[in-house]
Protein backbone atom coordinates (compact mmCIF):
# COMPACT_ATOMS: atom_id res chain seq x y z
CA UNK A 1 0.00 0.00 0.00
CA UNK A 2 2.80 2.48 0.77
CA UNK A 3 4.60 1.95 -2.33
CA UNK A 4 1.10 2.29 -4.31
CA UNK A 5 0.56 5.75 -2.41
CA UNK A 6 3.77 6.98 -3.30
CA UNK A 7 3.57 6.83 -6.90
CA UNK A 8 -0.03 8.40 -6.62
CA UNK A 9 1.01 11.24 -4.81
CA UNK A 10 4.45 11.54 -7.18
CA UNK A 11 1.85 11.91 -10.09
CA UNK A 12 0.36 14.87 -8.75
CA UNK A 13 3.56 16.45 -9.16
CA UNK A 14 5.57 17.55 -12.73
CA UNK A 15 8.56 15.47 -13.48
CA UNK A 16 8.50 13.67 -10.06
CA UNK A 17 7.85 10.17 -11.73
CA UNK A 18 11.41 10.92 -13.72
CA UNK A 19 13.20 11.62 -10.77
CA UNK A 20 11.61 7.95 -8.92
CA UNK A 21 12.78 5.89 -11.67
CA UNK A 22 16.39 7.37 -11.61
CA UNK A 23 16.55 7.00 -8.22
CA UNK A 24 15.37 3.23 -8.31
CA UNK A 25 17.75 2.81 -11.34
CA UNK A 26 20.35 3.94 -9.17
CA UNK A 27 19.89 1.66 -5.74
CA UNK A 28 21.43 -1.62 -5.39
CA UNK A 29 19.51 -4.86 -5.79
CA UNK A 30 19.59 -6.48 -2.02
CA UNK A 31 18.27 -2.50 -0.96
CA UNK A 32 15.93 -1.47 -3.51
CA UNK A 33 12.85 -2.27 -1.41
CA UNK A 34 13.62 -0.57 1.56
CA UNK A 35 14.59 2.49 -0.44
CA UNK A 36 11.23 2.44 -2.84
CA UNK A 37 9.46 2.22 0.45
CA UNK A 38 11.31 5.35 2.03
CA UNK A 39 10.93 7.26 -1.19
CA UNK A 40 7.03 6.61 -1.26
CA UNK A 41 7.26 7.46 2.46
CA UNK A 42 8.38 10.50 1.46
CA UNK A 43 6.78 11.78 -1.78
CA UNK A 44 3.28 11.09 0.04
CA UNK A 45 4.44 13.25 2.77
CA UNK A 46 4.89 16.23 0.30
CA UNK A 47 1.78 15.24 -1.34
CA UNK A 48 -0.16 15.66 1.07
CA UNK A 49 0.97 18.43 2.66
CA UNK A 50 0.29 20.52 -0.66
CA UNK A 51 -3.58 22.18 -1.41
CA UNK A 52 -5.90 20.25 -2.71
CA UNK A 53 -6.70 22.58 -6.01
CA UNK A 54 -10.21 23.15 -6.17
CA UNK A 55 -11.93 24.95 -8.86
CA UNK A 56 -12.43 28.84 -8.02
CA UNK A 57 -15.71 30.73 -7.89
CA UNK A 58 -15.53 34.00 -10.21
CA UNK A 59 -14.14 37.26 -8.48
CA UNK A 60 -18.08 38.59 -8.01
CA UNK A 61 -19.05 35.61 -6.09
CA UNK A 62 -20.60 37.08 -3.07
CA UNK A 63 -18.68 35.84 -0.09
CA UNK A 64 -19.79 32.71 1.97
CA UNK A 65 -21.11 30.70 -1.47
CA UNK A 66 -19.02 27.67 -0.37
CA UNK A 67 -21.58 25.02 -2.75
CA UNK A 68 -20.27 23.96 -5.81
CA UNK A 69 -22.25 25.27 -9.34
CA UNK A 70 -22.58 28.87 -8.18
CA UNK A 71 -20.88 30.16 -11.04
CA UNK A 72 -22.00 33.91 -10.61
CA UNK A 73 -24.79 36.04 -8.96
CA UNK A 74 -27.44 35.51 -11.64
CA UNK A 75 -29.86 33.31 -10.02
CA UNK A 76 -30.73 31.33 -13.22
CA UNK A 77 -26.93 30.05 -12.92
CA UNK A 78 -27.32 28.63 -9.45
CA UNK A 79 -27.28 24.80 -9.37
CA UNK A 80 -30.88 23.13 -8.91
CA UNK A 81 -29.69 20.04 -7.98
CA UNK A 82 -27.28 21.17 -5.45
CA UNK A 83 -30.00 23.19 -3.89
CA UNK A 84 -32.29 20.06 -3.95
CA UNK A 85 -30.13 17.95 -2.50
CA UNK A 86 -30.98 20.46 0.79
CA UNK A 87 -34.56 19.87 0.98
CA UNK A 88 -35.77 18.70 4.11
CA UNK A 89 -32.65 19.07 5.81
CA UNK A 90 -31.94 20.53 9.14
CA UNK A 91 -33.53 23.99 9.45
CA UNK A 92 -30.51 26.94 9.49
CA UNK A 93 -29.85 28.27 12.64
CA UNK A 94 -29.76 32.35 11.16
CA UNK A 95 -28.08 33.12 14.67
CA UNK A 96 -24.67 31.18 13.40
CA UNK A 97 -24.56 33.47 9.96
CA UNK A 98 -23.00 36.23 9.40
CA UNK A 99 -25.49 39.25 9.43
CA UNK A 100 -26.89 40.96 6.31
CA UNK A 101 -27.17 44.98 5.78
CA UNK A 102 -30.58 45.73 7.08
CA UNK A 103 -30.76 48.70 4.79
CA UNK A 104 -32.20 49.10 1.54
CA UNK A 105 -29.09 47.54 -0.19
CA UNK A 106 -30.30 43.67 0.25
CA UNK A 107 -27.16 41.51 0.46
CA UNK A 108 -26.15 37.61 -0.36
CA UNK A 109 -26.12 34.79 2.01
CA UNK A 110 -24.91 31.17 1.43
CA UNK A 111 -28.49 28.44 0.78
CA UNK A 112 -30.33 28.12 3.83
CA UNK A 113 -32.64 25.42 4.89
CA UNK A 114 -36.25 26.93 6.29
CA UNK A 115 -38.15 25.97 9.08
CA UNK A 116 -40.24 23.98 6.87
CA UNK A 117 -37.68 21.74 5.13
CA UNK A 118 -38.07 24.32 2.00
CA UNK A 119 -34.47 25.53 0.70
CA UNK A 120 -33.74 29.52 -0.25
CA UNK A 121 -30.86 30.61 -2.03
CA UNK A 122 -30.67 34.51 -2.61
CA UNK A 123 -30.73 38.04 -0.83
CA UNK A 124 -31.94 39.12 2.11
CA UNK A 125 -32.53 42.54 4.18
CA UNK A 126 -31.71 41.66 8.03
CA UNK A 127 -33.75 38.49 8.26
CA UNK A 128 -36.00 38.30 5.69
CA UNK A 129 -35.98 36.94 2.82
CA UNK A 130 -35.84 40.13 0.11
CA UNK A 131 -34.36 40.68 -3.23
CA UNK A 132 -33.58 38.20 -6.19
CA UNK A 133 -33.84 34.26 -4.81
CA UNK A 134 -34.76 30.82 -5.49
CA UNK A 135 -36.81 28.97 -3.65
CA UNK A 136 -37.57 25.25 -3.48
CA UNK A 137 -40.65 24.00 -1.68
CA UNK A 138 -41.05 20.66 0.26
CA UNK A 139 -44.05 19.56 -2.42
CA UNK A 140 -41.28 19.78 -4.79
CA UNK A 141 -42.26 23.40 -6.51
CA UNK A 142 -39.79 25.81 -7.59
CA UNK A 143 -39.52 29.60 -7.79
CA UNK A 144 -37.02 31.87 -9.30
CA UNK A 145 -37.74 35.72 -8.82
CA UNK A 146 -38.47 38.60 -6.63
CA UNK A 147 -38.97 38.67 -2.69
CA UNK A 148 -40.32 41.11 -0.15
CA UNK A 149 -40.77 40.83 3.47
CA UNK A 150 -40.45 37.00 3.05
CA UNK A 151 -42.77 36.27 0.61
CA UNK A 152 -42.89 36.08 -3.32
CA UNK A 153 -43.13 39.90 -4.39
CA UNK A 154 -42.83 40.68 -7.56
CA UNK A 155 -41.56 39.30 -10.98
CA UNK A 156 -41.60 35.17 -10.66
CA UNK A 157 -41.87 32.31 -12.36
CA UNK A 158 -43.12 29.15 -10.67
CA UNK A 159 -42.33 25.30 -11.79
CA UNK A 160 -44.24 22.74 -10.41
CA UNK A 161 -44.10 18.86 -9.99
CA UNK A 162 -47.08 18.23 -11.90
CA UNK A 163 -45.32 19.67 -14.85
CA UNK A 164 -47.65 22.69 -14.11
CA UNK A 165 -45.80 26.20 -14.64
CA UNK A 166 -46.57 30.43 -13.84
CA UNK A 167 -45.20 33.22 -14.81
CA UNK A 168 -45.94 36.61 -13.52
CA UNK A 169 -46.39 38.94 -10.96
CA UNK A 170 -46.82 38.49 -7.25
CA UNK A 171 -48.09 40.45 -4.58
CA UNK A 172 -47.63 38.95 -0.81
CA UNK A 173 -47.16 35.53 -2.01
CA UNK A 174 -49.99 35.67 -4.22
CA UNK A 175 -50.58 35.96 -8.21
CA UNK A 176 -52.01 39.42 -8.69
CA UNK A 177 -51.28 41.31 -12.07
CA UNK A 178 -50.19 40.18 -15.37
CA UNK A 179 -49.76 36.34 -15.41
CA UNK A 180 -50.01 33.20 -17.50
CA UNK A 181 -50.49 29.99 -16.28
CA UNK A 182 -49.20 26.83 -18.47
CA UNK A 183 -50.53 23.52 -17.68
CA UNK A 184 -48.86 20.01 -18.29
CA UNK A 185 -51.84 18.87 -20.66
CA UNK A 186 -51.01 21.83 -23.11
CA UNK A 187 -53.58 24.69 -21.78
CA UNK A 188 -53.04 27.31 -20.87
CA UNK A 189 -54.47 31.00 -19.37
CA UNK A 190 -52.81 34.72 -20.29
CA UNK A 191 -54.49 37.41 -17.97
CA UNK A 192 -55.36 39.10 -14.93
CA UNK A 193 -55.04 37.70 -11.50
CA UNK A 194 -56.46 38.79 -7.70
CA UNK A 195 -55.18 36.89 -4.54
CA UNK A 196 -54.67 33.49 -7.01
CA UNK A 197 -57.44 34.05 -9.07
CA UNK A 198 -58.57 35.19 -12.27
CA UNK A 199 -59.95 38.17 -12.31
CA UNK A 200 -60.96 40.49 -15.07
CA UNK A 201 -59.65 40.15 -19.05
CA UNK A 202 -57.83 37.14 -19.96
CA UNK A 203 -57.19 34.56 -22.68
CA UNK A 204 -57.44 30.69 -22.45
CA UNK A 205 -56.43 28.87 -25.21
CA UNK A 206 -56.85 24.99 -24.96
CA UNK A 207 -55.10 21.94 -26.49
CA UNK A 208 -57.70 21.12 -29.08
CA UNK A 209 -57.43 24.77 -30.54
CA UNK A 210 -60.45 26.16 -28.66
CA UNK A 211 -59.76 29.69 -27.55
CA UNK A 212 -61.84 31.65 -25.08
CA UNK A 213 -61.65 35.72 -24.55
CA UNK A 214 -63.43 37.72 -22.38
CA UNK A 215 -64.08 38.83 -18.66
CA UNK A 216 -63.11 36.49 -15.37
CA UNK A 217 -64.24 36.61 -12.01
CA UNK A 218 -63.59 34.58 -9.36
CA UNK A 219 -62.04 32.20 -12.03
CA UNK A 220 -65.00 31.49 -13.92
CA UNK A 221 -65.59 32.99 -17.32
CA UNK A 222 -67.99 35.74 -16.11
CA UNK A 223 -69.22 39.07 -18.29
CA UNK A 224 -68.89 39.39 -21.74
CA UNK A 225 -66.46 37.12 -23.96
CA UNK A 226 -66.26 35.30 -27.11
CA UNK A 227 -65.34 31.32 -27.33
CA UNK A 228 -64.03 30.05 -30.50
CA UNK A 229 -64.36 25.62 -30.60
CA UNK A 230 -62.11 23.70 -32.52
CA UNK A 231 -65.12 22.59 -34.22
CA UNK A 232 -66.02 26.03 -36.00
CA UNK A 233 -68.44 27.20 -33.33
CA UNK A 234 -68.29 30.39 -32.56
CA UNK A 235 -70.12 31.78 -29.70
CA UNK A 236 -70.14 35.65 -28.90
CA UNK A 237 -71.95 37.19 -25.95
CA UNK A 238 -72.57 36.68 -22.00
CA UNK A 239 -71.25 34.10 -20.16
CA UNK A 240 -71.80 32.73 -16.35
CA UNK A 241 -69.08 29.86 -16.08
CA UNK A 242 -70.66 28.55 -19.09
CA UNK A 243 -72.14 29.64 -22.55
CA UNK A 244 -75.30 31.01 -20.70
CA UNK A 245 -76.66 33.95 -21.24
CA UNK A 246 -77.33 36.33 -24.24
CA UNK A 247 -75.46 35.86 -27.21
CA UNK A 248 -74.72 34.84 -30.70
CA UNK A 249 -73.83 31.41 -31.86
CA UNK A 250 -72.39 30.61 -35.23
CA UNK A 251 -71.85 26.82 -36.63
CA UNK A 252 -69.79 25.80 -39.62
CA UNK A 253 -72.93 25.06 -41.61
CA UNK A 254 -74.42 28.51 -41.42
CA UNK A 255 -76.58 28.34 -39.00
CA UNK A 256 -77.13 30.34 -36.54
CA UNK A 257 -78.87 31.56 -33.47
CA UNK A 258 -79.57 34.80 -31.72
CA UNK A 259 -81.21 35.30 -28.29
CA UNK A 260 -80.64 32.91 -25.07
CA UNK A 261 -78.78 30.41 -23.87
CA UNK A 262 -78.32 27.63 -20.48
CA UNK A 263 -75.17 25.96 -20.21
CA UNK A 264 -73.94 26.13 -23.66
CA UNK A 265 -78.09 25.16 -25.41
CA UNK A 266 -80.43 27.31 -26.70
CA UNK A 267 -82.88 27.94 -24.01
CA UNK A 268 -85.71 31.08 -23.72
CA UNK A 269 -86.35 32.84 -27.20
CA UNK A 270 -84.42 33.20 -29.77
CA UNK A 271 -84.07 33.30 -33.57
CA UNK A 272 -82.34 30.05 -35.95
CA UNK A 273 -81.65 30.86 -39.48
CA UNK A 274 -80.79 28.50 -41.83
CA UNK A 275 -78.22 28.58 -44.67
CA UNK A 276 -79.91 25.89 -46.98
CA UNK A 277 -82.97 24.16 -46.26
CA UNK A 278 -86.94 24.82 -46.68
CA UNK A 279 -86.69 26.27 -43.54
CA UNK A 280 -84.89 30.13 -43.70
CA UNK A 281 -85.73 30.88 -39.54
CA UNK A 282 -87.51 30.07 -36.85
CA UNK A 283 -88.24 32.02 -33.83
CA UNK A 284 -89.70 31.16 -30.32
CA UNK A 285 -89.23 29.52 -26.90
CA UNK A 286 -86.21 26.54 -26.55
CA UNK A 287 -86.24 24.42 -23.60
CA UNK A 288 -82.55 22.86 -23.30
CA UNK A 289 -82.13 23.01 -26.75
CA UNK A 290 -85.35 21.99 -27.74
CA UNK A 291 -88.31 23.68 -29.63
CA UNK A 292 -90.96 24.07 -26.68
CA UNK A 293 -93.69 26.35 -27.28
CA UNK A 294 -95.56 28.63 -30.22
CA UNK A 295 -93.19 29.46 -33.17
CA UNK A 296 -92.95 31.14 -36.05
CA UNK A 297 -91.26 29.54 -39.09
CA UNK A 298 -90.22 31.53 -42.58
CA UNK A 299 -89.74 28.99 -45.60
CA UNK A 300 -87.41 29.55 -48.12
CA UNK A 301 -90.23 30.56 -50.49
CA UNK A 302 -91.63 32.92 -48.50
CA UNK A 303 -94.43 31.51 -46.50
CA UNK A 304 -95.04 31.63 -42.60
CA UNK A 305 -95.97 29.22 -40.50
CA UNK A 306 -96.89 29.05 -36.92
CA UNK A 307 -96.67 25.68 -34.67
CA UNK A 308 -96.61 25.17 -31.58
CA UNK A 309 -94.02 22.46 -30.19
CA UNK A 310 -93.33 20.07 -26.83
CA UNK A 311 -89.72 19.48 -26.35
CA UNK A 312 -88.97 19.22 -29.88
CA UNK A 313 -91.68 17.48 -31.50
CA UNK A 314 -94.48 19.17 -33.33
CA UNK A 315 -97.66 19.33 -31.44
CA UNK A 316 -100.21 21.45 -33.83
CA UNK A 317 -100.35 23.73 -36.73
CA UNK A 318 -101.89 26.68 -35.50
CA UNK A 319 -101.06 29.05 -38.79
CA UNK A 320 -104.58 29.83 -39.68
CA UNK A 321 -105.55 30.88 -35.84
CA UNK A 322 -105.73 34.79 -35.62
CA UNK A 323 -104.44 34.80 -32.49
CA UNK A 324 -101.12 33.14 -32.59
CA UNK A 325 -100.22 35.64 -34.83
CA UNK A 326 -100.92 38.17 -32.01
CA UNK A 327 -99.07 35.84 -29.59
CA UNK A 328 -95.94 35.61 -31.71
CA UNK A 329 -93.09 37.68 -29.45
CA UNK A 330 -90.50 39.83 -30.96
CA UNK A 331 -87.52 38.47 -31.41
CA UNK A 332 -84.31 39.29 -29.11
CA UNK A 333 -82.75 42.24 -31.54
CA UNK A 334 -78.78 42.10 -30.30
CA UNK A 335 -77.10 45.30 -29.97
CA UNK A 336 -73.38 45.75 -29.70
CA UNK A 337 -71.46 48.14 -27.09
CA UNK A 338 -68.14 48.13 -25.51
CA UNK A 339 -69.29 45.92 -22.92
CA UNK A 340 -69.83 43.12 -25.46
CA UNK A 341 -72.81 41.53 -27.38
CA UNK A 342 -75.96 42.29 -25.58
CA UNK A 343 -80.08 41.46 -26.34
CA UNK A 344 -83.08 43.57 -25.39
CA UNK A 345 -84.45 42.05 -21.65
CA UNK A 346 -86.01 38.38 -21.66
CA UNK A 347 -89.58 38.24 -22.81
CA UNK A 348 -92.38 36.73 -21.36
CA UNK A 349 -93.48 33.18 -21.69
CA UNK A 350 -97.14 33.02 -24.24
CA UNK A 351 -99.18 30.26 -25.01
CA UNK A 352 -102.18 30.24 -27.76
CA UNK A 353 -105.40 30.30 -26.20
Amino acid sequence: MGSGNGILGCLRRRGSRAGHEKRIRSSAADNASSESQATAKSKQSESDSRPVEEKRAPADTPKGFVMTGFGNNDVEEWDDRALASLLGGKPTNLDELAETDASDNAAWRVPVVLSDGSVYCGQWRGRVRHGTGKHFAMDGSRYVGSFANDLYDGAGEVKYMNGDSFKGVFKKGLRNGKGVITYSNGDMFDGNWRNNVRQGFGVERFSDGSVYMGMFKNNKREGAGELRMSNGVVYEGTFDNDVTGKGRMVWPTGESYVGEFRNGYKHNYGVTTYRTGPVLSEKGPYAMGRMHGLFECVMRDGHVLRCIYQNGKLVEDVTNRKSAAKLMAPPPVPTVDAGGLVLVDELPDNKVV
